[in-house]
């Protein structure tokens, strides 16, 4: 098994902090350094050693935060489901408009943890003011601008219903309210759901431990039983904490009562220490010296005011970026910039094409594209397909990002790949044509297949897949084989996983696509039943397209009704898309995770490890251990 080259690094260790601002750098299974302007690189960076950053994920090819590039290569990620222990997931887990806080050394990160602002269910939904409330707390969407709320399980809030357990990413306001980054409707576990309100603590009643949150006038935190953390903390009216319960609010005596298993004092989440950078939206402002970004207490009064940000721009509701030294847990800012229009948050996409429906429909790293409004900076539309690399810029959408500009980009450098797609521009005498937007060349070493092919069969239109690698000092991709493919006939067949909702008798959807449910779609759950298809869900489709008067229809095939845990309690986690970097079973990766695939239990699904390359399409199943997936469950899946 390949190992990542680095250890989990504690919050403790940030504590080592040095001078320096973070440094954004490409890398990470993302198709090599990014050189575009969009991805930023902070102004005189120092030698870092170590640094620390807070803020949302804005894109992918490695991970993008508030708009800046870090090397994902040897990142461990955690999801903060308790104040006191992460749960492991992977890269392929992140999405954009999480919320994350990361050491970054030397550029790349090490440890990575995504943190939630709220889990409950919906007592009410206001699609007009955009607002939905949960156990008495306001959550507040946003629409357009420079960081809209993405969503996920759902695509507007008139299809959220009084009850639905839904995750929420962002950050609390002075009101109270949460500006969410992202909001997820999630599946409800029977019981096993963890719970979780932040806000500021009002009314704080230590005789019995009971206290308010600010702006939330129905529920009552009773900590009696539960762990105030970090170790020494002390809770104090206006202190920002997230409340963590193993049960929802019950109603007794003429108050509604959350009982809290954990209160974590977010205000003591940042270690002392130089070269933090806090991404996020300004609250509680009283002045330069004394405002909010995100869950961080900012004083600004020395701060140099960066890309054209004035004094006037800093307002409550901005969306702001600071960086600087972190004391008692106030970050002293030594550079602040407030994102206007001129210097708002880019997305930015790296990697290949994957789920291509068409090109208003299409997913990089896991995020669903809209390319309909692109220009091409490098390439065309045409060049699109499943494995296509490209490099996209645009901004977030409630679904995933808009793409802006498309650049067509060849694959990583000298490493091993795998192109497939119809020839163009072939030149025979050259020994060349183009393939998903990328020059390949050939020779007399090539390998032609199956038996009793040759150069000759080569032509314009005909399908064809090829292995090699780029070269960047000759700009071609230089094939070692080259395999002729049947063309396609019938109904093409495309597989694809997410939160399934809208769920109906005969259909329902998952990010951009509506799924049509036919009385052949064979159900894979502990039931093996359409019952167990609900909103929230994860499921992973395998489904047939049709195409009439330029209209997509989705049929499934199967749909496999994935849990959270295995059988022996352990979470699962899974990955999809191509395969990159295959070394061998034990060492490959998806969608930039690590992969172990080696297990003599694994199983088998469409395929065996025989059927392992670079560009094959799979869905894995399994657990991580040393930040490495190991697979319980491999599913090649077609296009």
């Amino acid at each position: 098994m390949r190992l990542p080259r680095f250890r989990w690094m504690s919050t403790v260790a940030a504590m080592a902090l040095s001078a320096g601002l973070l440094i954004a750098c490409g890398g990470g299974g993302g198709g090599g350094t990014d050189t575009s302007s969009n991805a930023q690189t902070p102004a005189n960076p120092a030698p870092a050693t170590i640094s620390m950053l807070d803020g949302t994920i804005t894109g992918f090819g490695s991970v993008v935060i508030d708009g800046v590039r870090y090397d994902d290569s040897q990142a461990r990620v955690g999801f903060a489901k308790m104040a006191d222990a992460s749960t492991a997931g992977t890269l392929a887990d992140l999405r954009t408009g999480m919320r994350v806080q990361a050491d970054v050394k030397d550029g790349v990160l090490q440890a990575l943890t995504v943190n939630f602002a709220l889990v409950g269910t919906i007592g009410a939904v206001d699609a007009t003011a955009g607002t939905v409330t949960v156990f008495g707390q306001t959550i507040q969407t946003v629409a357009s601008g420079q960081l809209p709320t993405v969503f996920d399980g759902f695509t507007a809030l008139g299809q959220l219903a009084i009850g639905d357990l839904i995750r929420v990413y962002g950050t609390v306001g002075s009101d109270g309210r949460i500006t969410a980054t992202r909001i997820e409707r999630k599946a409800k576990n029977g019981g096993t759901e963890v719970f979780r309100l932040s806000g500021a603590i009002q009314s704080l009643d230590s005789t019995n431990k009971r206290f308010g949150l600010q702006g939330n006038s129905g529920v009552v935190v009773d900590y009696s039983q539960a762990n105030v953390l970090p170790t020494g903390a002390v809770l104090e009216n206006n202190k920002l904490v997230s409340v963590i319960s193993l049960s929802a609010p019950t109603t007794t005596g003429g108050q509604t009562v959350l009982a809290a298993k954990q209160v974590e004092v977010k205000a003591k989440k940042l270690p002392d220490g130089n070269g933090v950078s806090v991404g996020g939206v300004i609250s509680a402002f009283q002045s330069l010296a004394s405002m909010r970004i995100g869950d961080v207490q900012v004083d600004a009064s020395n701060a140099k005011l960066t890309e054209g940000t004035s004094a006037a721009d800093v307002v409550n509701g901005a969306l702001a970026l600071a960086q600087g030294k972190v004391s008692n847990g106030v970050l002293a800012a030594d550079t602040l910039k407030v994102f206007k229009q001129d210097t708002a948050i880019k997305a930015l996409l790296v990697g290949q094409v994957t789920d291509y429906v068409s090109l208003a429909n299409f997913s990089v790293r896991g995020t669903v594209v809209d390319g309909s409004q692109a220009s091409f900076t490098k390439g065309q539309a045409s060049d699109l397909a499943v494995g296509t690399w490209v490099q996209i810029t645009g901004s977030l959408s409630a679904s995933g990002v808009l793409a802006k500009e498309i650049s067509v980009t060849p694959p990583p450098s000298d490493k091993p790949a795998k192109l497939a797609g119809a020839i163009g521009g072939l030149d025979s005498t050259a020994k060349q044509f183009t393939l998903l937007g990328v020059k390949v060349q050939w020779s007399d070493s090539t390998k032609f297949s199956p038996d009793g092919k040759s150069a000759a069969q080569l032509a314009n239109g005909g399908m064809v897949a090829v292995e090699g690698s780029y070269s960047a000092s000759s700009g071609a991709f230089n094939a070692t084989s080259i395999a002729f493919l049947q063309p396609v006939t019938g109904l093409k067949t495309v597989g694809f996983s997410g939160l399934a909702y809208d769920v109906g008798a005969s259909s329902f959807k998952v990010g951009s696509n509506t799924v049509q449910i036919t009385n052949t779609t064979q159900f894979e759950s502990k039931t093996n039943s359409a019952a167990d298809l609900v909103n929230g869900v994860r499921v992973s489709v395998v489904a047939q397209v049709s195409s009439a008067n330029g209209s997509v229809t989705l049929s499934a095939v199967k749909v496999e009704i994935e849990g959270d845990k295995d059988d022996q309690g352990r979470d699962l986690a899974y990955v999809t898309g191509l395969i990159t970097d295959y070394a061998s079973a034990a060492s490959f990766r998806v969608g930039g995770q690590w992969v172990d695939a080696s297990g003599s239990g694994v199983q088998w699904v469409d395929g065996n490890a025989s059927k392992l390359a670079n560009g094959a399409k799979v869905e894995v199943k399994g657990t991580v251990q040393n930040g490495v997936l190991v697979a319980v469950k491999l599913h090649f899946l077609p296009g």
